[in-house]
């Protein structure tokens, strides 16, 4: 069975003063309704409320929140329902991402029609990471003066051709739970003191989020053969060399190819360390105060080589 694991992501940021996000309850169910996806679960804590959804996930904090959505959802759907309860003047950054999927004609919109209905929204800037044609990542981001946090850092790894063996751990069985998939593939152990917050879905496919105070990590997984693929994202701040981190996660998943994206403030420090399976990168400074740091990897022998 078909399903399409490529993700759809926008992360918005407000001006301090205003009223809570996470006091919009209400609101946040719309707009996941609004993309197509439902709320499984929730998790909270003192700084913020992760949202299991149906497809994917949502982190809102005060001033933050990030929506993260695959299959056939759309996405900027949910993207114009924020926007009917939050002014675009109290708008500090929009950041609006989209992975290439394996089946275009089957979504509703694509990239560019969603950059003209933000245009219509904002001032904005688009950009393409990687292959236009192959994998590839577009982004938009609003045009506007912000200023990150010096501990702001965000790390995505987008994996396509997962091995088998590492894949069947994601399928559903008998007696099989949620906490027993994350124990047994390590994710629930990548970092400590977190509170997750794991499904297993019926037949296949498993989404877990995981948060520690004001730091998040998230994994999506489509483990079946042809369109395998898995996810991973985590705002944990990050320094200097970050490939011990990159290789945990492509070690539990052993992917044939994966693309990597990590934010920082422009005066950041962080790096990938050398490897033989990283077969172009590029940094590039964002006109929103971030520079990002893209990669593609390739590992012809489900291996990491180093």
């Amino acid at each position: 069975m078909f399903f399409e694991g490529s993700e759809k992501k926008f992360e918005i940021v407000v001006k301090i003063g205003l009223p809570s996000l996470r006091s919009l309850k209400s609101e946040w169910q719309r707009v996941v309704l609004a993309s197509g996806a439902q709320v499984l679960s929730v998790v909270s804590n003192s700084d913020c409320d992760a949202y299991l959804l149906s497809e994917s996930s949502l982190f809102v904090f005060d001033q933050r929140v990030i929506m993260i959505t695959c299959g056939q959802t759309a996405l900027i759907r949910a993207v114009q329902t924020v926007f009917t309860f939050v002014r675009r003047q109290d708008v500090e950054l929009f950041i609006y991402e989209r992975k290439n999927e394996h089946l275009p004609e089957n979504q509703s919109t694509d990239f560019d029609a969603d950059v003209r209905i933000l245009n219509g929204l904002m001032p904005g800037k688009a950009y393409c990471f990687g292959d236009r044609d192959g994998h590839h990542i577009r982004l938009y981001h609003m045009l506007a003066d912000y200023h990150p946090e010096p501990q702001d850092t965000t790390l995505e790894i987008l994996m396509h051709g997962l091995d088998r063996e590492s894949a069947e751990l994601f399928f559903a069985s008998q007696g099989i739970t949620s906490s027993d998939v994350g124990i047994r593939s390590g994710l629930t152990r990548l970092f400590p003191d977190f509170e997750s917050d794991g499904f297993i879905f019926d037949p296949f496919g498993y989404s877990l989020n995981a948060i520690h105070k004001k730091e998040y990590y998230t994994v999506h997984v489509t483990p079946q053969v042809g369109c395998s693929y898995a996810s991973f994202e985590t705002n944990r701040h990050l320094q200097g060399d970050v490939s011990q981190l990159v290789d945990k996660v492509l070690d539990i998943f052993k992917p044939e190819f994966c693309l990597l994206m990590l934010f920082e403030r422009e005066d950041g420090n962080c790096r990938l360390g050398a490897t033989d399976v990283v077969d172009h990168r590029i940094s590039h400074a964002l006109e929103c105060g971030y520079r990002v740091h893209f990669a593609s990897y390739k590992m012809d022998s489900h291996a990491l080589n180093r």
